[in-house]
């Protein structure tokens, strides 16, 4: 399966990729003052699968190798990756609150300022649930601290659990509305696939172990955000201008 998934994983990247620049581009010629948090997010995914994925193809940084054989490039390469990963998944639950925001305008808003200690209290937590357990990791002639590998892992679960559960919260408020904002169901919907299959496969790694877990697991996850992606293309993708008639065009008798 992990030599299916090497072959797999880079045509996976390239689809996701393209999807994330037609949402930024329907989103340039439609929805953007409204999605601009949307813009935001979708520009920084899009840049973080390019870089690593050229990364990974120039320096084969996702190559097994033991520690002792790991270069430098590979090295880099693994801490940026889940630094990156931790700031996508907090961007999500950043995303879920903004849209919950949004969506309780039309009948009782949503409080402001506990949406905003949500997002503090998720900033917060992986710190006090989580020992980070730093250790100095050598990069070229100096070391640089470094939480450890569980805790990136369990911070990106924690993020990836609670951007699911806000999102429920999110169809909530949409579902009962009769005012409900079609675009924005979609947008929700595209965003619940996503972190909705990522704590999936979170928790089945926790329950069957990281080495068997690893190639079904992401391309699980790849799948999902495959999935919410075109959701997000649907969603923006600007409508096509019915043809209108002018009656004082036509020319009277």
């Amino acid at each position: 399966m992990s030599r299916i998934y090497d072959v797999l994983a880079p045509v996976i990247s390239a689809c996701i990729a393209v999807e994330l620049l037609l949402v930024l581009i329907f989103l340039l010629l439609g929805s953007f003052r409204k999605y601009w948090i949307v813009f935001a997010y979708a520009a920084w995914e899009l840049l973080a699968t390019v870089a690593f994925t050229i990364a990974d193809l120039l320096y084969h940084a996702t190559a097994p190798v033991t520690a002792a054989n790991r270069t430098l490039a590979q090295l880099w390469y693994s801490r940026l990756y889940w630094v990156n990963d931790v700031i996508v998944d907090l961007l999500r639950f950043v995303l879920v609150i903004v849209l919950i925001y949004m969506a309780s305008e039309g009948a009782r808003r949503v409080s402001g300022r506990l949406l905003s200690g949500l997002v503090v209290l998720m900033v917060v937590l992986p710190f006090v649930l989580f020992h980070p357990g730093y250790h100095p990791v050598q990069l070229s002639s100096f070391q640089l601290p470094f939480p450890s590998g569980s805790w990136f892992n369990s911070t990106s679960e924690l993020l990836n659990f609670g951007a699911a559960i806000m999102n429920l919260m999110l169809w909530a408020i949409l579902l009962p509305s009769n005012r409900r904002d079609p675009q924005l169901v979609l947008v929700s919907l595209g965003l619940g696939v996503v972190v909705t299959g990522t704590a999936i496969a979170y928790g089945v790694r926790f329950f069957v172990g990281q080495r068997e877990f690893a190639a079904m697991g992401f391309l699980f996850m790849n799948l999902t955000q495959l999935a919410g992606w075109a959701l997000w293309c649907r969603a923006f993708r600007p409508a096509r201008k019915s043809r209108q008639v002018i009656d004082n065009a036509v020319p009277s008798p």
